[in-house]
C-alpha cells in the first residue's frame, strides 16, 4: 500500500459511494430483501444524509487512497440501534414506498435471524472496498480503525454476520481475529435461499 491513504468519518455528500458500496456487501441479499437493486441504492442514498438511523453517515468510515474514495465501513452500538430503529423503520417506509408492502415480510423474518446483538456488543453493518482497491490492504486498516471506534464507546465484542458461501469475505474476517458463533437457519425470499454465519471478536481493552 504505497498511495496516500487516509481515513476520515463519514459526511452527508458521501451519500452515492455508501450506496454503491453497500450493494458489494449483499449483491444478492440486499436486491431480493428491498425489491430490487434500484430500490437499494435509493433507500441507502437517501436515508443516509439523515442522523440518528442506522445507515446514516454518522456510524460510517470512508477509506481514501491519493484523495479517490476507495472503501466504507459501518458500525453502529447495541444502544444506538435500539434508539434508531423506529427512525431507520420510518425511514425505509418513506424510501421504498408501495414496494414495502411485498417486502414487509421479508424485513421481518430478517430481523430475527440478523444483527443479533446486545448490551456491549457493537455491529459491523457493512465493509466493502471497490473492486480497483482490493488486495491492497484497504479493508484490513479499514476494519482496524472501525474497531477503534467500537471500542471507544465502551464496547466489549464486533459482531458481524456473513453469508456462508462467501468464503473469501469469511477467511479476511478470519486472519482479521474474528470467530464463527453460530450459524443461521435458511433464509427464504422467493425464490433465493441465504444462510449466515454470526462471527465476533473480543475488542475491550485489558
Amino acid at each position: 500500500m504505497q498511495e496516500n491513504v487516509t481515513i476520515r468519518r463519514g459526511r452527508p455528500d458521501d451519500a452515492q459511494a455508501f450506496s454503491e458500496l453497500v450493494l458489494f456487501t449483499g449483491p444478492e441479499l440486499l436486491p431480493a430483501l428491498f425489491g430490487s437493486e434500484s430500490n437499494v441504492l435509493n433507500v441507502m442514498r437517501r436515508s443516509f444524509p439523515h442522523v440518528r438511523n442506522s445507515f446514516s453517515y454518522e456510524h460510517s468510515h470512508f477509506i481514501e487512497a491519493n484523495s479517490e474514495t476507495a472503501g466504507m465501513g459501518q458500525v453502529f452500538t447495541y444502544g444506538q440501534m435500539k434508539k434508531e430503529e423506529i427512525r431507520t423503520l420510518l425511514l425505509i417506509l418513506r424510501y421504498l414506498k408501495l414496494s414495502v408492502i411485498t417486502q414487509a415480510v421479508y424485513f421481518y423474518r430478517s430481523s430475527n435471524i440478523l444483527v443479533q446483538i446486545t448490551e456491549g456488543d457493537a455491529y459491523l453493518a457493512h465493509l466493502a472496498v471497490y473492486p480497483g482497491f482490493r488486495s491492497k490492504g484497504y479493508g484490513a486498516v479499514l476494519l482496524e480503525a472501525v474497531e477503534r471506534e467500537a471500542r471507544a464507546t465502551g464496547c466489549q465484542r464486533l459482531v458481524l454476520d456473513v453469508e456462508t458461501y462467501n468464503e473469501r469475505a469469511i477467511e479476511f474476517y478470519r486472519r482479521q481475529g474474528y470467530k464463527t458463533e453460530s450459524t443461521s437457519p435458511i433464509f427464504r425470499i422467493k425464490d433465493h435461499e441465504f444462510e449466515f454465519f454470526k462471527m465476533s471478536k473480543d475488542i475491550e481493552i485489558v
